[in-house]
């Protein structure tokens, strides 16, 4: 029997939720939680984890569960997860991804407070649709971040919740407000 530690428990919390992950990500969230944890540490937790079988590698950045591994990298989540980075600056506390029409949901541990965020991925020319299944009543406190290609498609999307429009930019994000 292989024991985990807590870093290695917390990376695989959030990876059987997101089903996939670059090891930038990984490391960015071990370094949210001790910002002295180093690149060479996080490929040793994950190398452990491949070889007590808890991860496997689709490519030399990619990593997921094993009953995955034939499964093609869920480019959206990836780009859901690095927003959620962006956001988080402790830890994640709760994850979900089954909540349509959002990509990601979490809560979000932050200095001196819990900020909760829900990402929704919007393809360009689906932005009737998404505005059509947001849950405007559901209003729990969450700010709703659109992933969108370009800042055009923040046009066609309306909502009463707080929410920004996030766009990539050179492998960062750039956002912008979506309260008037």
């Amino acid at each position: 029997m292989f024991i985990t530690t807590p870093e290695q428990e917390y990376l695989l919390s959030v990876l059987k939720t997101t089903k996939v992950m670059r090891k930038a990500q990984a490391l960015t969230l071990l370094q949210k939680l001790d910002d002295g944890k180093t690149e060479q540490y996080a490929a040793r937790c994950l190398e452990q984890l491949r070889h007590i079988r808890k991860i496997v590698w689709m490519t030399d950045d990619l990593f997921t569960l094993p009953l995955l591994q034939k499964t093609p990298a869920d480019e959206d989540m990836l780009s859901a997860i690095d927003v959620m980075l962006d956001l988080t600056e402790v830890r994640i506390d709760v994850l979900s991804a089954s909540m349509q029409p959002y990509k990601l949901c979490f809560l979000a541990q932050q200095q001196n407070d819990i900020g909760n965020y829900a990402i929704a991925v919007v393809e360009p020319g689906s932005e009737a649709v998404i505005t059509a299944t947001l849950h405007n009543s559901d209003n729990d406190g969450r700010t709703v971040i659109f992933l969108v290609s370009t800042l055009s498609q923040a046009e066609g999307i309306k909502t009463s919740l707080p929410h920004y429009f996030a766009i990539s930019d050179g492998g960062k994000y750039r956002y912008y407000s979506g309260d008037s």
